[in-house]
């Protein structure tokens, strides 16, 4: 199951990379692409007591077409490590929640090098891992294999191709399936990321005279 999911996330994306290209071929606006990288700050919401926050990472490629001057849609492909930390009686533990992770997002530019970024993020459950069970099997079983989230953020581009993003990644849907009690919680995710968009000779923004 898990594998079908990953399977239609590599679809999605690469349906969004010839989009881009029909673009780039009946449009002055190019698409470009490239990868990112950067820390994600994650934790958890909802009903677990005595959660904290984890520093790890998130990396993977990255495609922005135009749909105006202004408007652009971002699609991503990355692998995002999240996961958060729990005091279960006198002991910290320490639980790894790893995705591959779709964010779809539009963004408008406010000026030549701002913009403001939103929308949806599909991702796939990989693994989970807690160095304090024996065997992750189980417990990888409590958790939902697909989580929805929805992103606010802020980008930073310069012409050369190189870009900075801020963003936060609210959970929508509950990442736990026990089957034994009823317990909701949902991602939290604050990520910074530093990224590179790559030129082609035809990627340079062609202004139309009035």
């Amino acid at each position: 199951m898990k594998r079908n999911n990953f399977i239609l996330l590599l679809v999605i994306f690469c349906f969004i990379s010839g989009n881009a290209q029909k673009i780039d071929d009946e449009d002055p606006l190019y698409a470009r692409a490239g990868f990112k990288g950067g820390i994600n700050y994650s934790s958890i919401l909802g009903d677990a007591d005595g959660t904290d926050a984890r520093v790890r990472i998130h990396l993977g490629a990255v495609i922005e077409y135009p749909i105006s001057s202004k408007f652009f849609i971002q699609g991503e492909l990355l692998y995002s490590a999240q996961g958060y930390k729990i005091n279960v009686g006198d002991q910290e533990q320490k639980i790894s929640l790893n995705y591959f992770s779709l964010p779809i997002v539009t963004k408008i530019y406010l000026t030549e090098t701002i913009s403001l970024e939103t929308g949806p993020q599909f991702s796939l459950l990989t693994s989970v891992g807690n160095d304090d069970v024996p065997d992750n099997d189980p417990f990888f079983d409590a958790f939902n294999d697909l989580d929805v989230s929805w992103a606010f953020g802020a980008g930073y581009k310069l012409e050369s191709g190189l870009f900075f993003q801020l963003r936060y990644n609210l959970g929508l849907t509950n990442i736990n399936d026990t089957g034994i009690i009823d317990v909701t919680n949902r991602n939290s995710i604050a990520q910074l990321s530093i990224g590179y968009l790559f030129k082609t000779k035809n990627n340079r923004r062609i202004i139309r005279e009035q």
